[in-house]
């Protein structure tokens, strides 16, 4: 594998970008060039590759050798590269693991401290898989609410009704949403426009200053998605919502999605509300549809 942005790197690659802003020597020549280093998965403050001080030297010394062979395996299992810093000599036992496992070595003269600091700055540039979608992210009764649909359908609209209401603003137009460690997926609204929402006939206005700091939500899991389609004459509409919701993908994940025809005089914003409560309660084994279906079939018994 080669290169690649939000993926991955070989160790070869990463040495040729961090061996002038880390001072890096190598250790074992180019053993282990091959293996390598996972950027998809980085949070904040996170780094894939093993930085070692003098407080892991000075354990490694202090304990014994079978807890130092228990320590180094422990440490590098899952490890592309190690880096040593201060200039510190490797111990026998590390260069050893590492030879046999094909783990590549470095050491720098930089402190780890600063080591950490050059380190972040080069895995700053592989950027967490992200996917971008036209549309509002709230948070209603807890619960993330992404609302897509049509352009000048009222996503916009019935989102500032919605915040009028108390819900939790997150993203107007652009939602940024990523994946967690835990792979769980995360809305945010762009850099740009965070705080900002667009209203026909308005222009541009700010949540926050409108109504206040307790209106906003940085960021939230998303939870749900709610679809606002225009209504057509003479299509047949699920009356009865006997069927669960549908789910799109998005970063691989399944995201239950429920679809809303949006007519004229239909307050969209009261129908969200009620969908978002309609799905917690099917979260909870509770199915309003099922409960009257079942009413009906035992009415027709008795009969």
């Amino acid at each position: 594998m080669s290169e690649g942005r939000g993926g991955s790197l070989q160790v070869r690659h990463f040495y040729q970008k961090a061996k002038i802003p880390l001072e890096l020597r190598l250790v074992l020549g180019r053993i282990g060039f091959s293996k390598i280093i996972k950027t998809s998965a980085l949070v904040k403050d996170s780094l894939p590759v093993q930085l070692w001080g003098k407080s892991e030297i000075q354990k490694l010394e202090r304990i014994s050798s079978s807890q130092r062979k228990n320590y180094i395996q422990e440490e590098l299992r899952s490890m592309p590269c190690l880096i040593l810093t201060d200039g510190l000599p490797y111990p026998r036992s590390v260069k050893q693991y590492a030879k046999e496992r094909r783990i590549a070595l470095f050491i720098t003269e930089l402190t780890k401290s600063k080591g950490k600091a050059q380190l972040r700055k080069i895995f700053s540039t592989y950027a967490i898989p992200q996917h971008v979608l036209s549309g509002g992210l709230l948070t209603i009764f807890g619960q993330g609410i992404l609302i897509l649909g049509d352009s000048g359908v009222g996503k916009s609209e019935s989102a500032l009704e919605l915040i009028s209401r108390g819900h939790l603003f997150v993203s107007d137009d652009i939602v940024q949403i990523q994946k967690d460690a835990g792979g769980k997926l995360v809305g945010s609204a762009a850099p740009l426009s965070r705080n900002f929402m667009e209203i026909r006939g308005l222009g541009i206005i700010n949540i926050q200053k409108i109504f206040g700091d307790k209106s906003i939500c940085p960021k939230t899991e998303v939870d749900l998605i709610i679809m606002l389609k225009r209504w057509k004459e003479g299509k047949e509409y699920d009356r009865l919502g006997l069927k669960f919701p549908e789910s799109r993908q998005i970063l691989g994940v399944d995201v239950p999605k429920i679809s809303i025809p949006v007519a004229p005089g239909r307050n969209i914003a009261t129908l969200i509300e009620v969908a978002c409560k309609v799905f917690m309660l099917k979260q909870k084994g509770y199915h309003a549809a099922r409960e009257i279906t079942k009413k009906l079939d035992r009415a027709l018994a008795i009969r």
